[in-house]
């Protein structure tokens, strides 16, 4: 299972996708759009990168590897505790299972 969860308030371990890291959302929310714009932004971003075999597409693989294996915690700043507000982690979430065949 894959889940995203708040890097300030869950307590476990995980894997950070904020900021700098390779999954980080390269849009600011304000700078480059709306919370749902810079996720849209995001997602064509994010399969640009697949697409290119980037290192970022390299890190997605690594990634499924690991969820199909064990439970995979992905860790953001910016997904709330209520989950109900999108994150740029739910566009991970969904390319890593599309990897791992689960949406195809």
């Amino acid at each position: 299972m894959i889940r995203i969860e708040n890097k300030k308030t869950y307590c476990g371990s995980g894997v950070y996708i904020g900021r700098p890291s390779l999954l980080g959302n390269p849009f600011h929310i304000g700078t480059h759009g709306t919370r749902d714009e810079v996720i849209a932004k995001y997602r064509v971003w994010l399969w640009q990168q697949i697409q290119e075999q980037t290192p970022v597409f390299q890190e997605l693989q690594r990634l499924a590897r690991q969820a199909q294996h064990e439970d995979l915690v992905l860790l953001c700043w910016c997904k709330q505790a209520d989950r109900t507000v999108p994150c740029h982690g739910d566009v991970i979430q969904a390319a890593l299972q599309w990897l791992n065949g689960k949406d195809r």
